[in-house]
Parts: structure tokens; C-alpha cells; sequence
């Protein structure tokens, strides 16, 4: 199943929420494939860039696992409505893949990771998202 199947298979999840609303969290990664795309808000240093942030990419891209804290927004992000409904962040969710899919140029700095290839970014999203998905007991 493709990352937007996945994501248009939980339009009708009737999970409870972990803080955030699971429309809230889907939103939320939305964003971050948008950020990748057009750049992030607000980057750590440059020096936490450089040294820090590539490891702990590494390590999650090793690991096929990712762990942070799911109640943390995108650093300088406008704020998700509370009132987002599932279907319109599954949508906001599959256009941010459709367009980061086709995205021919260069990629913006991740906030904390720095450079990644269009390849580290498809894995990382995916595993931000399956971090979410895990806090609603969905993976």
C-alpha cells in the first residue's frame, strides 16, 4: 500500500485523541512535506545542523524507525486548527505527496537534519508519519 493510500485509508479511523486530534497529527505532517518543499519557518543553528541533526537522521533512516515528541508543531508554523476535519487533512496530506512526488528541484533544509536527498526526505516523512500513527495505537 502507498504512503497515500495509507493516509486516505484513515479518513473514516474513529481513534480517540492523544492530545492532538488524529486530523491535527495528519495535518501536522502535511506541513512538514510542504516545509521540505519550500522551506522550514524557523532551522535550528547551523551548527546543530552540521553536527547533531544529520546523526540523529542517520540514525532514524537505519533504524526505519522514528521516535520525538508528537505533540511538538513544526518550529514557527502557523498552528492547525483544532477544528480540521480527517477529510480535509488526508487531503492537505496526499497533495503535499503528490506535489513533493513530482518536485524537480532542490529540496530545503530540513529544521534540524539539514541537507537531505529527495530519497532521505521520502523516508523520513514516512517515518514522522508512522510516529503519529503509533501515538493513536494505528502502527
Amino acid at each position: 500500500m502507498s504512503f497515500a493510500q495509507r493516509i486516505d485509508a484513515l479518513r473514516s479511523s474513529t481513534v480517540a485523541p492523544q492530545g492532538w486530534t488524529l486530523a491535527r497529527a495528519i495535518a501536522h505532517c502535511a506541513q512538514s512535506i510542504e516545509y521540505s518543499l519550500t522551506g522550514y519557518p524557523r532551522l535550528r543553528s547551523g551548527l546543530f545542523r552540521a553536527t547533531i541533526g544529520p546523526v540523529v537522521k542517520r540514525k532514524f533512516l537505519r533504524a526505519r524507525r522514528m521516535t520525538h515528541d508528537v505533540l511538538a508543531p513544526v518550529a514557527g508554523a502557523p498552528d492547525i486548527a483544532e477544528t480540521i476535519t480527517l477529510a480535509d487533512a488526508c487531503d492537505r496530506a496526499i497533495a503535499a505527496l503528490a506535489r513533493f512526488d513530482t518536485h524537480a528541484g532542490p529540496f530545503a533544509p530540513h529544521l534540524a537534519y539539514g541537507t537531505c536527498s529527495k530519497a532521505e526526505y521520502a523516508q523520513l516523512h514516512e517515518l514522522h508519519f508512522d510516529d503519529h500513527l503509533r501515538s493513536f495505537g494505528l502502527a
